[in-house]
Parts: structure tokens; sequence; C-alpha cells
């Protein structure tokens, strides 16, 4: 039965992506200052904090049921970590446009109109500290989708041997919606954005090699272009799982396909399973790893909390 939270509550979600996951006392910084905006008395939940230094990105998911306490939060994290982290220093395995490289907002409970107010005067506070932000989803006057401006921003280029080192490319005519027009090299841009609630969930693939003298560099090149072919075919765009942005990166030896689940309703976390399995099966490994290599599927893992259980620390605030 679905989960439904009492009638006329609200609740809503900022899930801020900071560009830093290795540097453990900037890191500690950070997050002091995201506790401190949701310390007690405050009416603001940091219900998760989940730091990946394969990907040197950080997510803080900030719940509360006040569009303006989400959005104070939020900028306190994002003013921070501005002030810490620089672009052009940055190093990672992860696709990334700014220090403070996305933001998603999501009414959990409530008129989805909430969460579009939340991520826009999120943008517009990213704005005043000089970051150029480009509205997505609910948000954008366009509806434009987060893998539309991801392709159009350098996202996904920029790339050697699968690491990003502070590259990026915004197509000629790619406006902003708030802050500079020209995107400075240290603080990079911002994708802010309203959708209902993503689930991400990666599936690691590990790799055998028969042929011992591969480098390094070989295998992880192979290993990569499996997993895009394996990635290609999870995903919807690719004729795969309804609701489903996949694409391959890789991640401490290994290559995860990271996927975003629109609608899990649609597509659940054990639909990704299977059809990574089902993928990584269907791929020719003779052609693209060479002969006695292999793909093994390993489980996947969540890397934020559900609606259920944000919802419910909402609520652990409203007790207090």
């Amino acid at each position: 039965m679905p989960f439904t939270s009492p009638p006329l509550q609200r609740a809503f979600a900022a899930v801020v992506y900071v560009s830093e996951g290795r540097r453990t006392a900037v890191l500690d910084v950070i997050e002091r200052v995201a506790r401190e905006a949701t310390a007690p008395r405050r009416p603001v939940a940091l219900v998760n904090v989940f730091r990946d230094a394969e990907y040197n990105r950080t997510g803080f998911t900030l719940a509360g049921r006040d569009v303006d306490d989400v959005r104070r939060a939020a900028l306190d994290v994002a003013q921070v970590s501005l002030r810490e982290v620089d672009m052009r220093a940055h190093d990672a395995t992860h696709p990334r446009v700014g220090v403070v490289d996305h933001v998603s907002c999501h009414a959990l409970a409530g008129e989805r109109a909430g969460a579009a107010k939340l991520a826009k005067s999120i943008g517009e506070g990213l704005g005043t500290l000089g970051v150029p932000v480009k509205l997505y989803g609910d948000a954008a006057s366009d509806g434009i989708g987060l893998d539309e401006i991801r392709r159009r921003s350098g996202y996904f280029s920029g790339a050697a041997g699968g690491r990003w080192t502070g590259e990026f490319a915004v197509e000629r005519g790619f406006a902003f919606d708030y802050g500079p027009s020209d995107v400075p090299e240290r603080e990079g841009f911002g994708m802010v954005g309203a959708v209902p609630w993503v689930c991400n969930y990666n599936v690691p693939l590990a790799f055998t090699f028969a042929d011992e003298g591969l480098d390094a560099e070989t295998r992880m090149t192979r290993a990569m272009a499996f997993g895009r072919a394996v990635a290609k075919r999870v995903s919807a765009r690719g004729g795969g799982l309804p609701s489903v942005q996949s694409m391959a990166l890789p991640h401490g030896g290994k290559v995860e396909v990271a996927c975003n689940l629109l609608d899990v309703d649609a597509s659940s976390t054990a639909d990704v399973q299977r059809a990574t399995a089902a993928a990584v099966a269907e791929t020719d490994a003779l052609k693209i790893l060479g002969a006695g290599a292999s793909a093994m599927v390993e489980d996947g893992y969540v890397t934020n909390q559900t609606p259920e259980s944000i919802i419910r620390a909402i609520d652990a605030i409203d007790a207090r």
C-alpha cells in the first residue's frame, strides 16, 4: 500500500551536491555548517550526508515543512562550499560543472509548486553568491530537463581516461536564469531544479582480464566501453527501463552503472538490478573486453534516504 503523509502537511527536501568528497577537513567544515543549520530548535533536518571519495562528491539532504527554512539551510551549505572548494583544482571520476554542482528540490508532501518555489529561491540565492544558475524541471519556464542541460553544458565532456579535471564548455546561446552570464573558473555553475523524488541507484561491475599484459589504463578503457554499452541498454533513452537515466562511471577500479530512477513505481531498484544483469549477459564481452575477459554484476546500492524516512525525520522535528 503506498505511503501517504498526514493531510494538509507539507514536506520539502533539497539535495545539495557539492564537488568535494576527499578532503576530510573541508567536508567536516561543510557538514558542521549543515548541522548548525539544522540544529535543535531549527525547523530543518539534515537527513543524509553521502560522501564519495572516488567521485569526489558529497550529497547533503535537507528537509523541512517550510520552503524558506529549507532554502536558508541549503544556501548556508552552498556558501561555505563555495569558500572551501576551487573547481580549478578539482579532479574526479564523476562529471560536474561547479562547486555547488546540482541542487534537486522535491515536494514529498504537498503541492509540487512548493518545490518549484524552493528551487527558484535557492537559484536566486546562488546567483547573488556569484554562481550562474540554470533552472530545470518545474522551476524552469520552458520545463527543460536536467539531462538536456547536462548535454548542452559540457557535463559529459572534458574527461580524459574517465577523469574530469575542471573543464566544462557551455554551448553557444546557453542562457542562465540567475547570476553572471559568464562561468567563473573557480565556482563553475549550478543546476537547480524541481522534480518528483529521484532515487539514485548504482550497480557496480567488476572485471577480470585473461591477458596479464594489459596495463591498468587499457583495462579501464575497455571496462568503460563495456559499461557504457550496458548503461545504454538499461536506460529509457536506449530502449531499456521506463523512467530510468543511466551512465557508466569508473569507481575504485570498477565501473558503476549509475542510475536515476525518476519514477520508482515505473522502474524499481530491483528492476534496475535485473536489467543490468540482463544487459551484461547480452553485451559482447569478447568484442569489447577481449578474449577470456568477463564482467560480474555486483549488488547495487542507493545513495539517499526514501521519501518515507525523510518525512519521518521531519515529523521528529515537529515532535520536539
